[in-house]
Formats: C-alpha cells, sequence, structure tokens
C-alpha cells in the first residue's frame, strides 16, 4: 500500500481540450510531456498496469546527427515492396475498418470503441497540422496507417495502426521509421514518439532507438536515455507491473 500511495505525491494528470495552436507553441508542449489523445491534450506521469501503479516516462529523438541501426535500415528498404502514400489526415471507412481488426487483436483490456478515442474530425488541421502515411499492398489493400502532427521544429507521432496478420514487415515499427524519416526530411529537430513505463512493456520497443532522450518530470529537464534493443518483456516482468494500456 505504501508503495502505491508514493505514486500520488507528486501525481500530475492533466488534460486541455483540442484546440489551433501556433507550430512554435504546440513545441512547448510537447517539451513538456504532453501529448495528442481524441479530442483532448494531455498529459500524466503515473499508470495502472495489471492492477498496480507505475511511473511513465515520456521520449523523444534528437533527429541532429540521428542514424537508423543496420536493423532498421533492412526494414525500411522492405517498404520498396509497399505503397505508401504520404498526405493529411482523412478519417474515412476503410481507416475505421481497419482500426476494429487492429484493436480487436490488440487490446485485451480496456479496448477502444473506435479509431476517434485517438483522432477527431479535425485532426488535419489541430492542434497543428496533422499527415499521415498510408501503407497498402503492391494491389491496394491497406495494411497500416500512420499520424503525425507537425509543429515548428518537432514531429509529434500520434497514432498508429495496422493489419495484425501481417508479421513480415513489422508495420508498427515500420511507420514509426517512415515518420522519422519524414521529420528529418523536413528538418525538424526532435520526433516524440510517447511514453514507456518505468517497467519493462510492451512498449519498450520505443526505447530501441540512437539519439533518444527522456523527461525527467521533476527537473523538466531532457536528458539522454539508454538505447535498449528489442527483447521479450513478458521475460522480465516477474511480479512486476508492466505495460497493459496505450502510451
Amino acid at each position: 500500500m505504501q508503495a502505491q500511495l508514493s505514486y500520488l505525491e507528486d501525481i500530475i494528470d492533466e488534460s486541455v481540450e483540442m484546440q489551433p495552436l501556433e507550430p512554435a507553441v504546440f513545441d512547448l508542449y510537447m517539451a513538456e510531456g504532453w501529448r495528442l489523445l481524441g479530442h483532448s491534450i494531455v498529459r500524466h506521469n503515473f499508470s495502472v498496469c495489471r492492477g498496480k501503479m507505475c511511473r511513465t516516462l515520456p521520449l523523444r529523438i534528437r533527429l541532429e546527427g540521428f542514424e537508423f541501426s543496420k536493423s532498421q535500415r533492412r526494414l525500411l528498404r522492405r517498404a520498396n515492396e509497399l505503397n505508401v502514400i504520404y498526405g493529411p489526415i482523412a478519417l474515412t471507412p476503410v481507416k475505421a475498418h481497419l482500426f476494429a481488426q487492429h484493436a480487436q487483436a490488440r487490446f485485451d483490456d480496456r479496448r477502444p470503441e473506435s479509431i476517434a478515442s485517438f483522432l477527431h474530425h479535425k485532426s488535419h488541421i489541430e492542434p497543428v497540422t496533422g499527415m499521415e502515411f498510408s501503407v497498402t499492398d503492391r494491389d491496394g489493400a491497406p495494411l497500416a496507417f500512420s499520424f503525425i502532427h507537425l509543429g515548428e521544429s518537432v514531429v509529434s507521432g500520434t497514432y498508429c495502426f495496422f493489419k495484425p496478420e501481417i508479421r513480415r514487415y513489422s508495420l508498427g515499427t515500420l511507420t514509426m521509421l517512415l515518420e522519422i524519416a519524414k521529420a528529418c526530411e523536413l528538418g525538424k529537430k526532435y520526433y516524440y514518439h510517447g511514453y514507456v513505463y518505468d517497467v519493462p512493456s510492451q512498449f519498450d520497443y520505443k526505447l530501441n532507438f540512437n539519439n533518444l532522450e527522456s523527461l525527467d518530470w521533476k527537473t523538466g529537464e531532457w536528458t539522454p536515455q539508454q538505447r535498449v534493443a528489442v527483447r521479450r518483456w513478458t521475460e522480465l516482468i516477474g511480479t512486476e507491473p508492466g505495460g497493459g494500456e496505450i502510451v
């Protein structure tokens, strides 16, 4: 009980209504640990996983001097086998259908009801310009969609979903690599890709990048974060709290 109560001593759990922001203001929000979630901009320094509390750790990638790893470059090359289209966010029935498949396969607990849990009808312009990657096979069948928002000097990786039975392309990771490559192409300074937990979880794949930084909630400072190679997080959890919800 004491360990649970310790999380409440310096709790951060904030939300503001989605609204248009100047790109430079959006940059400040991202630097303070905020993220986009449906009709809100939110931040929280804790989460509840498998009935236990844990801390969240906001992450970003410093793009100056960034290099993909050998395995990441290999995965990006596989994208040449697919059709990738970059354009403004547009919510369509095709996307809603694929999201439902993804949610059914990926969420055991607190399954989101619709794509509206993460995006809204003005996501192409709020809080800043929103863009998407549409990934299909050579026959045009949808495989994955990912969504980003563009600040003045940052890119926020907002959300992605994909066809769950397709494993060859590691679609979740592939779309993130496409987003990072686009952020570099646009000359942005940082790419923000959400939170991980302070315990092993299924979100640990976000740690497998060079030039990684994390936010210290107490000081507000971003500092270098050790890169962690892809691992079987389920073998590490033991009796610790771990992943299980969206970050």
